[in-house]
């Protein structure tokens, strides 16, 4: 149902900016600073949310400031907003945390992942869409990984995604085909990843053996 929820809220949103495309265009090309603190302050605070479709944010963002401006943006801000959870759940809410790790069954994964290499754990669940990305921040603040490396990972693994988005909301307005094309390029990558993450796996549990 959630998966169902978020796709609905990417399509909606889509389809708004489409409809509303002149008055967007006007704002987009509106220069004003409070602007960038009010989409900065409320890309950190939404991505605190788990479940919300961040990317509608993200590409808001690159529609605003365009596809690299943008992409730097969303990467410094999705890290922040992932830096944020991990040190409140880390000091706070170890109880609530647990409670919610037992319930996910994405944990033996994870958990797989993180007892052999707790930086690429991190990076790989960034990169290719394992696991929600609020367990993630849950789960390390949980675990015994130092928050650097947690930092180092989420910042590293975060940068294609927050590029893509930004690139889509830049490209959305003027132009569906490079938004195909950059959807496309993007889908190629993932399975790079995911081949990647595969021989990484098999190389690991070989050696364990």
């Amino acid at each position: 149902m959630k998966k169902w929820l978020i796709g609905s809220g990417y399509v909606s949103a889509i389809i708004l900016i489409i409809v509303y495309k002149e008055a967007i265009m006007s704002w987009i090309y509106k220069d004003s600073s409070n602007d960038f603190l009010l989409l900065f302050g409320a890309a950190v605070l939404l991505g605190l949310v788990p479940g919300f479709p961040y990317g509608i944010v993200a590409g808001v963002i690159g529609a605003r400031y365009g596809s690299l401006l943008g992409g730097i943006i969303n990467v410094v801000s999705s890290t922040l907003a992932a830096a944020l959870l991990f040190c409140l759940v880390r000091v706070l809410f170890q109880d609530k945390a647990n409670q919610i790790l037992r319930k996910s069954r994405h944990i033996d994964r994870l958990t797989t992942l993180m007892e052999q290499n707790a930086f690429f754990a991190v990076l790989f669940a960034r990169l290719i869409p394992i696991v929600p990305a609020a367990l993630i921040n849950i789960y390390a603040a949980v675990s015994r990984i130092r928050f650097r490396t947690f930092a180092a990972a989420t910042l590293i693994g975060k940068i294609p995604v927050m590029l893509v988005f930004a690139a889509i909301g830049d490209q959305l307005l003027s132009s569906i085909r490079n938004v195909l094309w950059i959807s496309f390029v993007y889908i190629i990558f993932l399975c790079l990843v995911f081949f990647i993450y595969r021989w990484f796996r098999s190389n690991k549990r070989n050696q364990s053996e």
